[in-house]
């Protein structure tokens, strides 16, 4: 067990543990105080901090202002309630090692007399005003993660990058033996430079755009690193010799483009993921964009990154077999300025990022587990769930709630490319409404959402939809309660995430078909898709009608877990009106 879990669990009122032991579901209790990565941390009495900085731009901290002061939110009631303090130490957050009973980070500093990589060791705790340094490096290794103790020896390591002479971040597993007193570095070979498939139809950021490797010991025998690329897949590496080797960089099963994910080993020797499971709108010709002019180069170069569209919904999933199978697939948050008009501009003096992708979590007493997410205040979240949550088959949405529980935003056009020099977005573009909410069209009480296409000069694209998690499975049912208007609709089953304008998803999805009125007639119908990865067919009812067949384009490993419903005609259509959705 976690060395610090019965020590929650005893500062826990009765009344709190009744409150922790009831959250099921993802259920936001905190806003972290800058973007998730390695500002967690827990203490041995059980206390939880989050550090960054309070009130203010994101200028320096100077003594003579008061812009920017170190500082930290802290719970000693395992997250369910927060208070703010100022930081006066110089440690920050960092990991305890019960063993040696002390407290130990990572970083790393530029300054050019003495530039490199560095840890800071502590007796203290994270306030401790004048930690003991250590030089592992003088090449600078950055985007770390706190350190981790192994539960089999007496490792200590932490992974970072080191961007090389090409501009590329080359992934390291930097590592000790003796406590934190001496490090050997491991660097890993990079795959090769990835090349444009379609549908894309240019480069994507794949010169510094990170690979911010995260390592988790998943056995005694066995650790696995994952990392970021501008492929449609992250990367993953095992080592069988505690670091020493590392196996050759291959794409995972985990679909996901320039974000960043995150490992946590459970007490029981279970795993958990986290990432954007999410697919980027394709990459059209960037000579074709109007990117301003200091930005086209860093662009059509692979240096930099025209506009993040993946970056609006994170994904969590459970492995009991040491990374052989993964369950789950589901959807632990939206983006909350997923629609935002102004998105480029929202949050701009806290960060230029606005999204739901970079983790950081730690397991709670009673199977619960306490994840910060994402960038910018106006995004960024500390949030609570079940373990068994990730087990659940099957989901059901009314839209009683409204569009919380999907994704419906479509893209304004927008300024594209990295300007923070203005001060407005950072490779983002802002967005709208596409599928809203209107009164049902029989006249029940209750509203429906309307999913339709017309031309506005203001958009990316006319296209509208709705996506929709449900728990992965590679045999299922999805239904559909759905009234078509004009036209037809196109509905598409995939194993991740996709824009609801996206063009491309029913030809990259597993399975796609077309559905008009002559289909299913002028009425609300339930159409029930009956899917089996293994066999490759999938059958569309309406109700117990047997419509037709589909069989599968691709593959699906961990089965599928997204049912996207799109009005992409040709011209304009008052489209198709949609009352429920539900996955057995």
């Amino acid at each position: 067990m976690k060395y610090y879990l019965s020590a929650m669990e005893e500062r826990l009122s009765d009344d709190q543990k009744e409150m922790l032991k009831l959250i099921y579901e993802p259920q936001t209790v905190g806003v972290p105080l800058e973007d998730a990565r390695k500002s967690m941390c827990i203490l041995p009495d059980g206390e939880i901090r989050v550090y960054g900085f309070m009130y203010g731009d994101n200028r320096p901290y100077k003594e003579s202002d008061n812009f920017l002061k170190p500082a930290y939110i802290s719970s000693i009631d395992c997250g369910l309630s927060w208070s703010p303090h100022y930081s006066k130490g110089n440690m920050g957050s960092c990991t305890y090692i019960p063993e040696k009973n002390f407290f130990i980070n990572a970083y790393s500093s530029q300054d050019k007399e003495n530039a490199g990589t560095f840890v800071k060791i502590s007796l203290i705790g994270p306030e401790d005003p004048a930690p003991r340094e250590i030089k592992i490096s003088d090449s600078c290794y950055f985007d770390m993660f706190l350190p981790q103790i192994s539960e089999y020896s007496n490792k200590i390591w932490f992974s970072a990058q080191r961007k090389n002479d090409e501009g590329r971040c080359i992934p390291a597993f930097i590592f000790s033996d003796d406590f934190g007193e001496s490090w050997t570095i491991k660097e890993l070979a990079l795959p090769d430079k990835p090349e444009v498939f379609y549908p894309h139809k240019d480069v994507r950021w794949n010169h510094g755009s990170g690979t911010e490797p995260y390592v988790a010991e998943l056995s005694k025998s066995k650790m696995m690193m994952i990392i970021r690329t501008p492929t449609d897949f992250f990367y993953q590496s095992f080592s069988y010799d505690g670091g020493d080797t590392w196996t050759y960089m291959e794409p995972s099963v985990f679909h996901g483009t320039d974000t960043t994910a995150y490992l946590l080993k459970l007490s029981d020797g279970r795993t958990v993921a986290f990432w954007n499971n999410t697919q980027p709108l394709s990459e059209i010709r960037h000579d074709s964009q109007g990117l301003l002019k200091g930005d086209a180069e860093w662009v059509s170069s692979g240096r930099g990154e025209d506009a993040f569209t993946n970056r609006d919904a994170n994904h969590a999933a459970i492995t009991e077999d040491l990374g052989e199978s993964w369950i789950g697939f589901r959807e632990l948050h939206l983006n909350s300025v997923r629609n935002n008009s102004d998105f480029r501009y929202i949050g701009r003096k806290y960060s230029l990022d606005k999204s739901v992708h970079q983790f950081q979590a730690y397991e709670l007493p009673y199977e619960k587990i306490l994840v910060a997410m994402g960038q910018n205040a106006v995004s960024r979240k500390l949030i609570i769930f079940d373990i068994n949550w990730l087990y659940e088959n099957s989901r059901k949405e009314t839209f009683i709630d409204g569009l919380q529980s999907v994704s419906t935003q479509v893209y304004l056009k927008s300024t594209s490319g990295c300007t923070a020099s203005f001060g407005n977005g950072h490779c983002s573009w802002n967005r709208t409404n596409g599928a809203v909410m209107m009164p049902d069209p029989e006249g029940r009480p209750i509203d429906c959402v309307l999913i339709s296409k017309y031309h506005d000069d203001r958009l990316l694209n006319d296209i509208q939809g709705v996506v929709w998690n449900f728990p992965a499975s590679k045999q299922g049912e999805v239904s559909a309660e759905i009234k078509i208007i004009e036209k037809r609709i196109r509905i598409s089953l995939s194993d991740r995430w996709f824009n609801p304008c996206d063009e491309y998803a029913g030809a990259l999805s597993q399975f796609t078909f077309e559905l008009d009125n002559n289909d299913i007639g002028n009425s609300f119908n339930k159409i029930i898709i009956k899917y089996d990865t293994d066999t490759g067919i999938s059958k569309v009812y309406n109700s117990s009608r047997l419509l037709f067949n589909v069989k599968i384009n691709g593959n699906a490993k961990c089965g599928l877990s997204y049912i996207i419903i799109q009005c992409a005609t040709d011209g304009d259509s008052k489209g198709a009106y949609l009352r429920s959705l539900e996955k057995n």
